[in-house]
């Protein structure tokens, strides 16, 4: 049985899908991108440091804040540049915007449509309005936040390396919070309504990655920790992930120690539960979840707890930040960065981890000591989980053989789009 799927639609991207089931097992299970190489890597050799934040931003249009804020730490990084505690509230904040406006649209407009096989999101909006408004709600409050901390909503224009080169007012982050309210009961919504999918009956045992922070949920910051034990900082995860490419496909793919591994909000939630905000806390055990989680489909659950999470975290951000906000210039001024080019008058090289919504973000640049990059790595979530899609479809297509072709492929394509991949970062 040959099973070819042209296009799945609802994603980030260009991508097929392609198996073989021969005498009732599994020949092959194939992600197929299709859309060219982006060389973003080369495009940063031989450009100033300084560029590279613009540059990484255009990876992605669904999370450029996160592509930038991690260039921007890789070269705090190198140059030994400690921000101040405001700034890395203020980025936080930015990345948890991140995570909703991203998590709020995949799970309602991208994902959940697929669990009550409705394929026009249209229908799916007059089926269900409320939960429709929730997520739109949801989105508002994020690009709000970013419009105010960031300067606008997409590729940001008020971080730099240092700090921030404008800083919001106290009443403009009033006014986001404002919003808050209404944003968290939204995102109690969504979760409640993704309680109730109907997830295929799954598991597969598989190795899962985070960033992992004794203190906190880790998304800005943190080591890189595997399910099953080893801790990696950013330094090293560069080494332990083995990146490559496959020479008919523009996308990368990752393992480690040969193997293939999940990351993203599922991995994030398996490794970091006991860490979540005082209101997930309660939508965990009101669920009563087992953890750790190994049916993938799930992933769109994680997605919507880690909304309530993103959202109250980011109500404390607000609401901390209206009190305490000051006058401060970006230590990146302060030092003359792009007047003086590299501060260390030496090569050097700055790495960095950060969690984007599908997973970790890994960064590393060398910069000479005029301030030129020489080399640059970027390894991007999906990147590193395209593997472990394509093992979970080894698993699953044998249960799919005796269904009809139409439902055969509507529950393929449910699979990988719970993922959420995002194509364009994958062709990097």
């Amino acid at each position: 049985m040959r099973i070819k799927i042209d296009q799945l639609a609802k994603m980030e991207g260009h991508l097929d899908f392609v198996g073989h089931i021969l005498n009732g097992d599994v020949a092959k299970a194939k992600i197929e991108t299709t859309e060219g190489v982006r060389l973003i890597e080369s495009i940063l050799v031989d450009r100033k440091f300084y560029d590279a934040p613009i540059i990484t931003a255009r990876i992605c249009g669904i999370c450029p804040i996160v592509h930038s804020l991690n260039t921007i730490k890789a070269i705090e990084n190198a140059f030994g540049i400690h921000p101040t505690i405001q700034t890395v509230k203020l980025r936080k904040l930015m990345e948890l915007s991140q995570v909703i406006h991203s998590h709020a649209l995949h799970l309602y407009f991208l994902s959940m449509p697929d669990f009550y096989g409705i394929n026009d999101d249209l229908d799916f909006i007059k089926k269900h309005p409320s939960e429709a408004s929730a997520a739109i709600k949801n989105r508002e409050f994020a690009l709000k936040i970013l419009e105010v901390v960031g300067g606008r909503a997409i590729h940001p224009i008020a971080t730099e390396v240092g700090g921030f080169k404008v800083l919001p007012t106290k009443k403009a982050l009033q006014s986001v919070l404002d919003l808050y309210k209404e944003a968290i009961q939204s995102a109690q919504k969504l979760v409640k309504f993704a309680a109730k999918l109907n997830f295929p009956k799954f598991e597969r045992k598989m190795e899962f990655a985070s960033l992992w922070d004794n203190k906190e949920y880790a998304i800005y910051d943190g080591q890189v920790k595997f399910l099953s034990g080893k801790k990696f900082d950013a330094k090293n995860y560069g080494k332990v992930v083995d990146e490559y490419q496959l020479l008919s496909l523009a996308a990368k793919r990752a393992n480690y120690l040969g193997k293939s591994f999940m990351n993203g909000a599922l991995a994030r939630l398996n490794i970091n539960h006991s860490k979540l905000s005082k209101e997930d806390g309660r939508v965990v055990k009101d669920l009563k979840l087992k953890f750790p989680i190994y049916n993938t489909f799930k992933n769109v659950l994680a997605q919507a707890i880690e909304l309530v999470h993103a959202t109250e975290i980011s109500g404390q951000l607000l609401e901390d930040l209206v009190k305490t906000l000051k006058p401060e210039e970006s230590l990146g001024k302060k030092l003359g960065l792009i007047a003086s080019g590299n501060p260390k008058n030496k090569t050097v090289v700055g790495y960095s981890l950060m969690e984007a919504p599908r997973g970790i973000l890994y960064d590393m640049l060398e910069i000479d000591r005029d301030g030129t990059i020489t080399r640059a790595d970027i390894i991007t979530p999906t990147v590193q989980f395209l593997n472990n899609i394509e093992e979970d479809l080894k698993v699953y297509l044998p249960n799919l053989k005796q269904l009809d072709q139409k439902t055969r492929n509507q529950k393929i394509k449910t699979l990988i789009r719970a993922y959420d991949p995002c194509i364009s970062c994958a062709t990097h």
